[in-house]
């Protein structure tokens, strides 16, 4: 699969080593709904709890029957459908019904607090919004702050408050609007990401993208006949693998959220050839003593994405279970793969090369110049899955996507004689914890409302497992008293888990520029932990 030689241009854009795959002009549904032909009794969903299964035959017809429903509602091309749903085997029916219409669906954490939530569907102009039983409490503070009519909400499971979502699945006869779709232009998923500064943005992201990075992905690496979807569908990477198993005929066996024993119990019940996982999971599968009482020996091969790995961790695994594990590189303003290795072929510590039809420029980010082979910049990616832009945003978007198209990552790293492509720092201020993205400053803003606190730099900072955590360097009033529990209770309170703060360290001033700004690397440099 892989060409003779590695190209480089004199330009010194890079291009994938991997022969150009051919992309319809389709939408994701078209894409799923054609290759489902001929598969309709295949299983196509599995709940990982209950283990109830849906063929591909009741995959289409649900998918049909909510479009339907949705359409008499009044949702129609570029409408924005909200939701802040656990994994279940409901959401990707949701999605593609939202695509079958050319709408959009803006996903947000299930994780998310009230106040948080109805910033999102504020941002995203959201007419339309569905909950799960499991987090609908979370809903409801949300649309008091952001008001959607009560006849355009729905719950997913059990609700005294809102609509059921099984009443869209109440259809005699399917009939769903043509519309008129440009796939490269039109907006069809709206995720919303960290920036360096500021609240989380709109990514918007057309049909074109996700079919685009669904072709790319598929034509280098296989699933099994089962895939474990245990990935929070909302984030972009599940997003992708939710549509390139549906592609490629697999039964992805959907579990809520992380349950030891019912993630072992589901890779050895469905003998998970290939999982896609994050790292936190790869290092319980390393670790854990629980995982010695399954037969994990179908697992072969583990696929890791949304925050970096080491490569001791890879060894690790690979000596307790035999297992193979590669990474990849990916970005929400990527739909999200930039680049992945195919089996057999990557590189310890390598995400892998260039997925085909991308190109990378990596540029030194002081002067602004095309750096060589094995010399560490800034990585740029261009391809079909590359972004439209922020949403209402254009000075966010201006200064990260490039007039020619290239998205600027914020990753710092490297390419090598051979393509394969090594992430080394990170740019970009953003704190990676198991996966989610967090702003900075978003985190600076909670800490600042302590009435104790004078003022706050928040950084990258590392647990006793080598993992990134947020970490907060805070400056006391003088004359008060304030403890590391008291501030991190105090955070926890107004912000989504995942966003907690797990560290402070109290010091006696914040360095930063003539302007006022906090100078973060030396903050990091002095206060934090390094990238590795």
């Amino acid at each position: 699969m892989l060409r003779r030689s590695y190209r480089l241009f004199s330009t010194k854009v890079h291009q994938s080593p991997f022969k150009r795959v051919e992309i319809p002009l389709v939408t994701p549904w078209e894409l799923v709904c054609d290759q489902s032909k001929g598969r309709e009794n295949d299983i196509a969903l599995i709940c990982g709890l209950t283990h109830e299964q849906t063929t591909f035959g009741e995959f289409v017809s649900k998918v049909e029957k909510v479009a339907t429903s949705f359409a008499a509602l009044g949702v129609k091309k570029g409408d924005v459908i909200g939701t802040n749903v656990v994994n279940c085997v409901e959401y990707p029916i949701l999605y593609h019904a939202t695509t079958a219409l050319g709408a959009i669906l803006s996903p947000a954490s299930p994780q998310f607090l009230g106040n948080e939530l109805a910033y999102q569907m504020k941002s995203a102009n959201a007419k339309y919004f569905v909950t799960h039983q499991s987090v609908q409490n979370i809903a409801r503070d949300a649309m008091e702050h952001y008001e959607i009519p009560i006849d355009k909400q729905f719950c997913i499971g059990d609700s005294t408050h809102f609509q059921s979502f099984n009443e869209l699945l109440k259809v005699d006869k399917i009939n769903i609007p043509h519309t008129e779709i440009d796939v490269k232009k039109d907006v069809h998923f709206l995720p919303f990401s960290s920036g360096t500064t500021g609240p989380p943005k709109g990514v918007r992201l057309s049909f074109h993208n996700l079919t685009s990075n669904v072709i790319q992905a598929s034509s280098l690496d296989r699933m099994g006949p089962h895939a474990l979807m245990l990935l929070p569908y909302y984030h972009i990477y599940a997003s992708l693998l939710m549509s390139w198993t549906l592609y490629q005929g697999s039964a992805q066996v959907v579990l809520p959220k992380f349950d030891p024993e019912n993630f072992l119990h589901v890779l050895e019940r469905y003998k998970i050839h290939k999982a896609h996982l994050v790292p936190p999971l790869i290092t319980f599968l390393a670790k854990h003593p629980l995982v010695d009482k399954y037969d994990l020996s179908a697992t072969k091969h583990i696929i890791s994405g949304a925050a970096p790995m080491g490569e001791e961790l890879e060894q690790q695994i690979e000596r307790r279970l035999g297992i193979k594990v590669k990474q990849g590189f990916g970005m929400t303003e990527l739909s999200p793969v930039g680049s992945l290795p195919i089996d057999g072929q990557s590189k310890s510590g390598s995400v892998g090369p260039l997925v085909p039809n991308t190109e990378l420029r990596i540029v030194c980010p002081i002067k602004g110049v095309d750096l060589n082979v094995n010399e560490p910049g800034e990585l740029w990616y261009r391809g079909p899955q590359a972004m439209l832009g922020y949403h209402n945003n254009e000075e966010a978007t201006k200064a990260t996507l490039t007039p020619d198209g290239f998205v600027k990552t914020g990753d710092i790293g490297y390419i090598d004689e051979d393509g394969h492509i090594f992430v080394v720092d990170r740019l970009k201020e953003l704190i990676k914890y198991k996966g989610h993205q967090i702003a900075p400053a978003e985190l600076e803003d909670v800490v600042l409302s302590h009435p104790k606190v004078m003022d706050v730099g928040c950084i990258r900072g590392r647990n006793e497992e080598g993992e990134e955590v947020p970490k907060a360097c805070v400056v006391v009033k003088p004359n008060e008293s304030l403890t590391a529990d008291e501030l991190m209770d105090f955070v926890a309170e107004r912000v989504a888990p995942f966003k907690k703060i797990r560290q402070v360290e109290f010091v006696s001033t914040i360095p930063k520029s003539a302007s006022g700004k906090i100078i973060r690397r030396l903050l990091q440099a002095e206060h934090g932990a390094s990238f590795n």
